[in-house]
């Protein structure tokens, strides 16, 4: 038969483990973060905001329309037809399919180029592991939240239309909101 010593007893008495208090304590307050900012919604000063005319302003870190850049002095594409970003993609949305430059008629600044490269939106999580895995800083995420369509091809973006520079519709968020 084990001993019982008086240590055990008193841990028995003081009552649950640390980290059960622990966690305990972090739901609570958590929960009443979550119901400070809900009251704060409904019973403090709200702003609507008239959508079409007015857009909300996102953060400057917002990741939303992709687009392929080009070299500002000579114009070629930075987009090698690596392939990195495709690979990188979890969605798998990222068709890349490289191509030799010519000599005479240079589409990008290395060997080969991308003939085609398309990126299916309806697919796209938005994650930005494209833009990461890029070691040309060939492709980036805009602000542009406002990606909707009718017919899902028409969410297929080829190369040309991510090489158009978009529409600026949308604000930033300054660094006091």
């Amino acid at each position: 038969m084990a001993q019982i010593d008086e240590d055990d007893i008193i841990l028995v008495q003081r009552g649950p483990s640390p980290t059960v208090a622990g966690g305990f304590y972090r739901s609570f307050v958590e929960t009443a973060r979550g119901l400070k900012t809900t009251l704060f919604k409904v019973f403090g000063e709200t702003q609507t905001i008239q959508y079409p005319e007015e857009k909300t302003p996102v953060y400057p870190r917002f990741r939303g329309r992709h687009k392929l850049h080009t070299f500002e002095d000579t114009g070629l594409e930075k987009c090698v037809g690596c392939s990195l970003c495709a690979a990188a993609c979890p969605a798998d949305c990222i068709r890349v399919v490289a191509a030799e430059n010519d000599p005479n008629n240079r589409v990008s600044a290395g060997e080969r180029y991308a003939a085609v490269y398309e990126i299916n939106m309806s697919r796209c999580i938005f994650c930005g592991y494209c833009e990461v895995a890029c070691p040309f800083d060939a492709i980036t995420m805009g602000h542009d939240y406002e990606l909707s369509d009718l017919n899902r091809s028409d969410l297929i973006f080829t190369k040309e239309m991510l090489l158009a520079e978009p529409i600026e519709r949308t604000p930033l968020r300054t660094e006091d909101e």
